[in-house]
């Protein structure tokens, strides 16, 4: 079943948002949790800071896994008071 058809509290969603996030942002974790209606995501630093806020994701759209699409939800969710990844203009 193609991604943009699973719904986001599948593992095989959270698995294709884990591949995507590693490889945008290489050297920070990923934290993906349940939500009441979907999964939140965060990245963190090596030194665990949250270099995101927490991020939602409800449902699966066509920009859900998309580069675009996770750095709008990103930047949407507001600057952390670690910075932004430098992928996304932070300091790194």
């Amino acid at each position: 079943m193609p991604t943009d058809r699973l719904p986001v509290s599948t593992p095989q969603f959270r698995t294709s948002l884990l591949r995507k996030l590693k490889n945008m942002f290489p050297g920070l974790e990923v934290r993906i949790e349940d939500a009441p209606k979907g999964i939140i995501f965060q990245l963190l630093g090596p030194d665990g800071r949250a270099r995101t806020k927490e991020v939602s994701i409800f449902r699966n759209g066509p920009d859900a896994l998309t580069s675009e699409g996770l750095k709008r939800r990103i930047l949407n969710a507001g600057r952390p008071a670690g910075g932004f990844p430098e992928q996304l203009g932070g300091a790194g």
